[in-house]
């Protein structure tokens, strides 16, 4: 057995390249065949995984990062159809969360490809201008977007904090969004805070804005957060970290496998910015092989 290792040293404000090392001296303790990418920069590491995946069979890739090096990794496992075996070492962790390693120890995680095969889970597919995106977790506008894009830039504040303080810094100047969607060749027009779009249930850390979302079900799960005043989304906020916000009147829920969002707003998906609207966003027909725990 053969394994890419993909180690982002940087995610989770360093905690990439201490986990890492305790990846690598597990598969080195195992006698285990592997490769390790762990260059400078993104732009690096993917041109050596790159070569490396176009020169050599890997029986499977183990990702030591956050949700965006994940994010990043999306189209290189699909077209090599490389089974993903992720490590969490992120800051929020949330396609680990979703698959069962988040909270495990490396060497349980490292020892699932010899005692289960990977299954297959969708890959949303968003569409900008003339290139196409792949993500696995949420792709969020409006608010959401402003709070990922505030809180990205966040240098010491970690965690679940930094969405806490981006929302309470950016709440009280939002203004709602004069949205457009098509779901299935339905149109809905109305002014809302935020449209997000769902392959898996989590984002921010654990924030269960889509619970009910099903990463195995074809079907994209869309949120749509009606225009209210800052008062009333700061109480509703609280309570996405239970998933109970799906119950409030304000909030909406539709699915589909064809979407497509316009306003005047921005798009980020897997905590990654996108572009600026509008983007339609679909199933890709390739589905993402990953080890579940």
């Amino acid at each position: 057995m053969k394994s890419l290792v993909v180690i982002n040293p940087a995610s989770g404000g360093g905690k990439g390249a201490s986990i890492g090392a305790k990846v690598r001296n597990v598969l080195t303790s195992r006698a285990q065949d592997f490769e390790v990418v762990q260059a400078p920069s993104l732009e690096e590491s993917l041109k050596e995984i790159e070569n490396l995946c176009a020169h050599n069979r890997f029986d499977h890739l183990i990702c030591v990062g956050g949700d965006g090096l994940i994010h990043d990794l999306i189209p290189h496992v699909i077209k090599y159809e490389i089974p993903l075996l992720v490590v969490p070492a992120g800051t929020g962790n949330d396609f680990a969360r979703t698959i069962g390693t988040y909270g495990k120890k490396i060497e349980d995680i490292l020892q699932i490809p010899t005692e289960h095969s990977p299954a297959e889970i969708d890959v949303g597919l968003i569409k900008s201008g003339s290139y196409s995106v792949p993500f696995v977790q949420i792709l969020s506008t409006g608010f959401d977007s402003v709070v990922n894009a505030r809180a990205n830039n966040f240098r010491f504040v970690k965690g679940t904090i930094k969405y806490v303080v981006a929302v309470l810094l950016e709440v009280w100047k939002f203004k709602a969004v004069d949205f457009t969607l098509t779901i299935d060749g339905k149109l809905i027009t109305q002014k809302a805070m935020l449209v997000c779009v769902a392959n898996g249930t989590s984002y921010g850390a654990g924030m269960k804005i889509v619970p009910h979302a099903n990463h195995q079900d074809r079907m994209l799960d869309v949120m749509v957060v009606d225009h209210v005043n800052p008062l009333r989304l700061l109480l509703v906020f609280p309570r996405v970290f239970f998933g109970t916000h799906i119950k409030h009147p304000k909030v909406h829920f539709y699915s589909g496998e064809s979407i497509e969002i316009n306003g005047d707003t921005q798009a980020y998906a897997d905590g990654e910015h996108i572009s600026a609207l509008p983007i339609h966003v679909t199933l890709s027909d390739k589905p993402l092989q990953v080890f579940k725990a």
